[in-house]
């Protein structure tokens, strides 16, 4: 005589719970990373009028910080990239003090990072291309490669105080984040 062998009912839902979770999970990490960017790439774009143009953050303070944990010793500097109509090119001047420009990828890895002891005197030519169309650059250009047809550049310049965040503001005058044209 056989014994009628029942799973206990509370086995279906616990894997189908567990199935549940296990794909949420996957659904977070995949898709709050490209959401943060989202959101975050829209408002510089309104910050700096627009895709591919460089926006120059105010002095920080705690009522003013548009970037995540900012520093009030930094001076921002930001643009939001869209390689969809081909590369993007960047300038960074050499500042007095401490400078780096971070370029992010669209689900918000950092891709690249140059800072002042790379930065030569002249300045810093870059040009950003999609890594599904990379593009020859021109002699002493750096190139970066995002992974995304979307990103973020941040420049981050040393301001500790408001006479040295004057400084900066000459001095970051002369960067800017703009879209290749044939005149470029």
């Amino acid at each position: 005589m056989a014994q009628d062998m029942k799973k206990p009912g509370w086995l279906k839902p616990l894997a189908f719970g567990a199935l549940l979770a296990v794909l949420g999970h996957l659904l977070t990490i995949g898709l709050i990373p490209s959401v943060i960017m989202n959101i975050a790439m829209k408002r510089i774009a309104e910050a700096s009028g627009g895709i591919n143009r460089l926006a120059h953050g105010n002095m920080v303070t705690p009522q003013n910080q548009q970037i995540v944990r900012s520093s009030p010793d930094l001076a921002y500097s930001t643009c939001a990239l869209d390689l969809t109509k081909g590369p993007v090119r960047v300038f960074v001047g050499k500042g007095a003090d401490y400078t780096s420009a971070a370029f992010y990828a669209g689900n918000t890895d950092n891709v690249f990072t140059l800072n002042d002891r790379k930065i030569g005197p002249e300045g810093a030519q870059i040009m950003v291309v999609s890594a599904r169309s990379p593009i020859a650059a021109k002699l002493g250009e750096v190139v970066v490669s995002l992974p995304s047809d979307k990103g973020l550049l941040l420049v981050r310049r040393l301001a500790p105080s408001a006479e040295a965040f004057k400084r900066v503001q000459a001095e970051r005058a002369q960067d800017y984040c703009r879209t290749v044209t044939d005149g470029m």
